[in-house]
């Protein structure tokens, strides 16, 4: 089974998605329907990583919004977002090629890291990046330059809401 752990704000959603009433969970439905050709390409099951999961009005919005998830990582509040992943995948053997799309490090240097911008969200290029990985015709992640994973990481260190 291939699996991409999602987040979603910076992801699903991003500076330009209109939200004129500042709703806490918002998904733009461009970059949805971006993610659904996606998984359509891959043959790939959404596992949501996003701070989301925690919070039942998250789960709720993801799921009034159409993000199309058949699990959640588990909550670790203590630990940064890869061990929470790599707790999810120990427990679900099935998963044989798995990606991370996530606007922020939080200490994911070690996963098959797609990174987009907060300020674009999931773009073509990152959802070509991870279709390609997904389908074994790449081992090329796509990530913020290093100066910025080290700022993100640093951040993670003292936050840790991991939206």
């Amino acid at each position: 089974m291939k699996v991409i752990f999602l987040d979603i704000d910076g992801v699903l959603n991003c500076k330009t998605t209109p939200n004129p009433r500042q709703f806490p969970y918002v998904v733009d439905m461009r970059l949805l329907r971006r993610l659904n050709k996606l998984l359509a390409r891959t043959g790939a099951k959404v596992v949501l990583s996003s701070s989301w999961r925690v919070d039942p009005a998250g789960l709720f919005a993801a799921k009034h919004w159409g993000v199309p998830f058949i699990d959640v990582c588990p909550d670790m509040p203590r630990s940064p977002r890869f061990r929470e992943v790599l707790t999810w995948l120990k427990h679900h053997p099935k998963a044989t090629r798995y990606a991370v799309i996530d606007d922020e490090d939080d200490e994911l240097d070690e996963l098959p890291l797609f990174q987009p911008s907060a300020t674009t969200g999931l773009t073509p290029e990152i959802a070509k990046g991870v279709e390609n990985y997904l389908n074994g015709k790449t081992e090329q992640t796509m990530r913020a330059n290093v100066l910025t994973r080290i700022g993100q990481n640093i951040h993670s260190l003292f936050k840790r809401d991991k939206s």
